[in-house]
């Protein structure tokens, strides 16, 4: 292969690497197209990132290198430490007392009259008076509720006169019930009129209050609701009750008279 002059522009080709002058169009080695081989940016990008990255890690490392040197060696060779200086006391010598001794005077006993005890009279116990108990006050027990009074019975039981007992009324037929009177009513005072029956299988009640011995049963009110398992029975009673006010203001009834003998109806 030829030697190309230091003038002539060479660029190597990008297949097989070998020196070609630039002008020509196809590589005299390969017959390739002649194609300059691109600059080697990615190597040379990679290269600096490492150059860069083990830079910057000796600059971080570097100061933790040193203070381990550093530690090791004080491991390895401590410092002495420097005695630190302590005053020490000097003692002084205290002379000791010398004792002299000093004559003690004994004291003489000197005789004393002893006086003679005087007999005493005992003194008596007196005794101690007992407490005396005051008597107990009586308390005041609150006493037991007073009872509601039983309304006084001021009439005899109530004689029932028609319908007779078991007795059978067609719908169309005028159903009246009648009683004995039992004497002259007050003005707060009525006959007390009950109709019971049952009504899908349960009790069912009506009646009337009424200053009259007799009353008529109204059919739209009553007729057909006893249950036909019944035969569409009624029971009636009559008794006298008192209209009074009770504690929250309403009229309630009490019996002042006992009760009638109960009836039964037929309503078919």
């Amino acid at each position: 292969m030829g030697q190309y002059s230091n003038k002539q522009r060479i660029i190597r080709c990008k297949q097989c690497n070998n020196p070609s002058p630039s002008e020509l169009k196809v590589c005299v080695n390969c017959g390739s197209t002649l194609e300059p081989k691109p600059f080697p940016f990615l190597s040379l990008g990679l290269t600096i990132l490492i150059v860069g990255a083990l830079f910057f890690g000796y600059i971080k490392i570097n100061p933790v290198i040193q203070q381990t040197t550093q530690e090791i060696a004080e491991v390895v060779n401590p410092p002495t430490p420097t005695p630190t200086p302590t005053n020490t006391q000097t003692p002084t010598l205290v002379p000791t007392a010398t004792s002299t001794n000093t004559p003690t005077h004994t004291p003489t006993a000197t005789p004393t009259n002893i006086p003679s005890l005087t007999p005493t009279s005992t003194a008596t116990a007196t005794p101690t008076p007992e407490p005396t108990l005051a008597p107990l006050q009586p308390t005041n027990t609150p006493a037991p509720p007073t009872p509601t009074p039983t309304p006084t019975v001021r009439f005899e039981a109530i004689t029932l006169l028609s319908p007779k007992n078991g007795e059978r009324f067609e719908r169309d037929k005028e159903l009246v019930l009648e009683w004995e009177p039992v004497g002259p009513l007050g003005k707060d005072e009525w006959y007390a009129v009950r109709l019971t029956w049952t009504q899908n299988g349960g009790p069912a009640y009506g009646g009337t209050n009424t200053k009259d011995t007799f009353w008529v049963v109204p059919p739209n009110q009553y007729y057909g609701r006893a249950d036909a398992s019944t035969g569409r029975k009624y029971e009636w009673r009559v008794f006298v009750e008192r209209a009074v006010l009770d504690e929250s203001g309403q009229t309630k009834g009490i019996p002042i008279s006992p009760a009638s003998e109960i009836r039964v109806f037929l309503w078919e």
